[in-house]
């Protein structure tokens, strides 16, 4: 019994440091992005330093993310920004699955289509390696992901869109960029809590 609670104490530290001091390793992976039908991506070293960058400024309060992002985009070219927002939706796409909708589902106590739409969006917002590490082994979500409402998660999407209309007072035009529909099979809803006990726990 001493070793599970040194055990547990020993994750619940791992992940005060990585939600708030420590990034993951480097992934050491081949991109989710290959293969993505999204054309005109921003390269991924300068979408990932801009989410990182805003990260950074915001010290990871994820409204004043939402606040530096914008700030930041609305420094680049017109260009520049429309591909971000084209690397944004394919992140988007890659995790539009329900093998993390689950995830997201044991973490929240339930999850709404919405709720998961704004969680990914958050989720990409945590940075390169947290976000390709989960993508991989979405336990890993235990070590920094945050139990939020709608509204919390909700944000970062609207950057670009926020930065362009700033600059150009029109709207981006990414209307060729679709989002797709959910990957993989539905999952258990009662099964969901079980299969991630830990996202589970952070829900109380």
């Amino acid at each position: 019994m001493h070793l599970v609670f040194v055990l547990f104490a020993i994750l619940l530290t791992l992940r005060v440091l990585y939600r708030h001091v420590m990034d993951f390793p480097p992934y050491p992976g081949a991109s989710p992005l290959q293969g993505t039908d999204v054309e005109g991506l921003m390269d991924e070293d300068r979408f990932w330093g801009l989410i990182h960058e805003s990260r950074r400024r915001s010290r990871g309060a994820y409204e004043d993310q939402i606040e530096e992002l914008t700030e930041l985009l609305a420094g680049e070219r017109l260009v520049d920004i429309v591909a971000f927002q084209r690397a944004f939706v394919a992140l988007l796409n890659r995790a539009n699955h329900f093998r993390y909708w689950e995830s997201a589902y044991a973490l929240n106590w339930g999850c709404s289509d919405d709720l998961f739409h704004y969680f990914c969006t958050w989720w990409i917002g945590q940075g390169k390696n947290k976000f390709y590490w989960s993508i991989r082994y979405p336990s890993l979500l235990f070590f920094f992901a945050v139990r939020h409402s709608v509204q919390e998660y909700e944000g970062l999407e609207y950057c670009a869109g926020e930065a362009y209309e700033r600059l150009t007072r029109k709207d981006l035009p990414i209307d060729d960029v679709e989002y797709t529909d959910t990957g993989g099979r539905i999952f258990n809803e009662n099964l969901a809590f079980l299969k991630h006990p830990g996202l589970a726990f952070l829900a109380w």
